[in-house]
């Protein structure tokens, strides 16, 4: 089958043209103009093609809790806002620690037919944080990455030996970066707001001390490490250093770390949708993040996207999960946010939502727009404004604190491996 992209504007990280796309099968075959017949053409006319965009750090709840999502709706939901590859993290329930559970979710996720999704397997057993599991395993199974995400590993050694045993198999350790200690029973960021309303508060050591003492390790072992859901300046200094000592880190963060404070907690008046962890830093925060991505210091976007039930999201504050979904609409907050307050250009913003995370995860033919590579691409409106709307999410769940808010970019076809898997109807 031959799909043809006429007449937009091709975009990758490293350079924008105007011309079409010939795909045949699942490959891109020709960029420039094309002639002859074709199965299917799209008009990309006035709209610009990108390469499809990858995500490291989603969370779809299979098992355990498809109530809240399953692989299906997660793949919907991917689609929809652009994504044709994502990796979906080990905290389920069982947890994601074993070849045949690996082997499962992949087999599940290829018969939904409609994106790419590579499990994160668990560096522990059981995400104890106790026993490492079985990486040459896991590794066989389709891992390429493991991560304890929802929890840091507590015990200094043994993510040593993981880091040790990571660089044996060429396999990525995802850090989730929180001192569970200093945390403790606390909700939102410490400060002045935690302390007028006598919430337990969470300092941004907790999240720095972790990224220093993972920084290390890898420095020590000569090892990769991934450092998720960065969201303090404090973690992005010394990241920033790391990175110029040649350290080998990589990091990420996540749309609501440059869009929202912790001042928008209180005037939500404290709702559940608001709550996640990390938590929502402040103004200095915002600043740093934006800087960040904008220096390169910050390699990626990503959702994190945590889908809840909002039986649980009306909870009191306190006792509510943290958490956001994302996928629908993670690059249009980039565009918003980013691109149209000239933060990034859009090629930078491709550049952390694609590039980067398939250079990062070793996915060799993804993240650029080249003769030859595969066909994931997506075709996107700059011009158009939408508002986020519960009643048109595709996710099962719907907690997202951008309920109401007016965004710019939407994708109007995302197509994957040479087929389209998602209309703008």
């Amino acid at each position: 089958m031959k799909l043809a992209i006429r007449n937009g504007r091709i975009v990758n990280h490293d350079a924008e043209i105007s011309g079409d796309i010939l795909i045949e099968d699942s490959r891109i075959i020709k960029i420039g103009k094309i002639n002859g017949p074709v199965d299917e053409e799209i008009d990309a006319a006035g709209k610009y093609v990108l390469p499809g965009l990858i995500d490291l750090h989603t969370h779809l709840r299979t098992p355990g809790r498809e109530d809240e999502e399953d692989l299906s709706s997660g793949s919907a939901a991917a689609a929809k806002g652009g994504f044709t590859t994502i990796f979906c993290m080990p905290n389920t329930d069982p947890a994601l620690d074993n070849e045949g559970l690996i082997r499962w979710v992949i087999e599940q996720s290829q018969q939904q037919g409609l994106i790419d999704i590579f499990p994160v397997g668990a560096i522990s057993k059981g995400r104890t944080g106790r026993e490492l599991t079985e990486f040459g395993s896991l590794k066989k199974a389709g891992c390429r990455a493991l991560s304890d995400d929802g929890d840091s590993v507590g015990i200094t050694s043994l993510l040593r030996r993981a880091l040790e045993y990571a660089k044996m198999f060429d396999l990525l350790l995802v850090s989730h970066c929180e001192d569970a200690a200093l945390s403790g029973p606390g909700v939102m960021r410490e400060g002045v707001i935690s302390s007028q309303y006598g919430m337990a508060g969470i300092c941004p050591l907790s999240e720095s001390l972790i990224v220093f003492r993972d920084i290390e390790l890898a420095r020590y072992l000569n090892a990769r490490i991934h450092l998720a859901h960065i969201s303090t300046r404090q973690s992005i200094d010394i990241i920033a250093r790391a990175k110029q000592e040649g350290v080998r880190v990589t990091c990420e963060t996540a749309p609501h770390y440059f869009s929202l404070t912790e001042g928008d907690v209180e005037r939500n008046n404290f709702h559940g949708n608001w709550k996640v962890n990390p938590p929502l830093g402040d103004a200095r925060d915002i600043e740093a993040v934006r800087q960040g991505l904008k220096t390169g210091v910050i390699d990626c976007i990503a959702t994190d996207h945590a889908p809840h039930s909002q039986e649980e999201k009306n909870l009191p504050f306190e006792e509510a999960p943290c958490g956001f979904i994302g996928l629908e609409w993670a690059f249009s907050l980039g565009y918003t946010h980013l691109v149209k307050k000239n933060i990034l250009t859009l090629p930078q913003l491709v550049e952390k939502m694609s590039f980067n995370p398939a250079r990062i995860m070793g996915l060799t033919g993804r993240g650029h727009i080249v003769e030859g590579s595969r066909a994931d691409l997506v075709v996107v409106d700059l011009e158009t404004s939408w508002r986020i709307a519960a009643e048109t999410i595709v996710s099962k769940s719907a907690n997202t604190p951008f309920l109401g808010e007016v965004v710019q970019g939407k994708a109007l076809y995302t197509i994957h491996q040479g087929k389209v898997v998602y209309r703008q109807t």
